[in-house]
């Protein structure tokens, strides 16, 4: 005999409710849907991000041979998303200008650029790799590092053994740096110092402006290495170099997160705020080295970066010419 809806069949009695308790649910929660819908809440914030228009000219990415969070699609859609204007990917040790070339076609809306570290990996200070990448199509080749851990003052800073790469002897550029400084200056390229020392970088910095180098960039100017101080800032400054900040610098130091950063010295977004005040925004860009696995991603940086500055008293004027106008100069892009 089947159960009856009074029997004790627990497989009955949690099918059935009664018609007043479902009516008593659906009228409790309609009142408080109607409740919450009656309330005046505040309209969402409008979206925006504020490194709209920026661009970052010193991004790592996948694939790399070292720890690297992102790749180079996920890198550029990131920077798409948040309305950047382009990024430039670094690797040291393969040229990017190729990579740079598929990401363009692939993700639409940002400018995507790459170039050459003037590694061991390709020839050391080697003018026929420059020059090749130059001719790479897709034209985005569009910077020139010189050494960065192949750099001898790298090798003596951070007390590693061997004898590194120099550009310059005794205040004069080596043959083979002129020859990639006339490749630079040919092309219009834009030339980043690398790791090199300081009185490397004012050796260069010399020897471009008379060969007719119109963009020279010192890459992390206040970092460890080079390692500038601000008299040779204003000097390079006096001769159309462009210092480079990079946010990454500001995580550096013994407190670092990560073990490999503790060896460098810390430079604060407070420092660099000093060193903008004292040389002017018109010779620096804002950049993040950012993309370690383990690091923020570089647009989290960037904002960072932009934040904190303008917490430090930099104006949004001069943020502008950091972050927009001085970069899209040296890259070729229109004001």
């Amino acid at each position: 005999m089947p159960p009856t809806p009074t029997s004790r069949d627990p497989r009955r009695a949690v099918r059935i409710r009664p018609a007043w308790l479902v009516a008593a649910v659906a009228l409790a929660l309609s009142d408080v849907t109607r409740a919450q819908l009656d309330r005046n809440f505040p309209p969402p914030p409008p979206l925006h991000s504020p490194v709209e228009g920026a661009i970052d000219m010193h991004v790592h990415s996948e694939p790399d041979v070292f720890g690297r969070s992102l790749n180079d699609i996920e890198t550029a859609r990131l920077a798409q998303r948040l309305g950047m204007r382009a990024i430039v990917l670094k690797n040291h040790v393969t040229q990017t200008a190729d990579r740079a070339a598929l990401v363009a076609l692939t993700v639409p809306g940002v400018e995507i650029f790459g170039g050459i570290v003037l590694n061991r990996a390709v020839g050391g200070i080697n003018p026929t790799a420059v020059e090749w990448m130059t001719r790479m199509s897709g034209a985005r080749g569009r910077v020139v590092w010189l050494p960065t851990f192949d750099a001898d003052h790298h090798l003596r800073t951070f007390k590693e053994p061997g004898t590194g790469l120099k550009v310059a002897v005794d205040g004069k550029i080596t043959a083979e740096t002129e020859a990639v400084l006339r490749i630079v200056a040919r092309a219009n390229l834009v030339l980043q110092t690398g790791h090199v020392s300081p009185d490397e970088v004012l050796a260069v910095a010399r020897a471009a402006r008379e060969l007719g180098v119109k963009n020279l960039v010192v890459t992390h100017a206040m970092a460890e290495v080079p390692g500038l101080g601000l008299d040779q800032m204003r000097e390079l400054a006096a001769l159309g170099a462009i210092m480079e900040l990079d946010f990454i610098t500001h995580l550096q130091g013994p407190q670092a997160h990560l073990p490999w950063m503790t060896h460098w010295h810390r430079v604060s977004i407070a420092d660099m705020a000093a060193a903008i005040r004292q040389v002017g925004a018109e010779s620096f860009v804002l950049s993040t080295d950012l993309g370690q696995a383990g690091n923020p991603t570089f647009a989290d940086g960037y904002s960072m970066l932009v934040g904190g500055l303008r917490k430090e008293g930099i104006s949004d004027a001069d943020l502008d010419t950091m972050m927009k106008r001085n970069p899209a100069r040296l890259l070729g892009l229109a004001p």
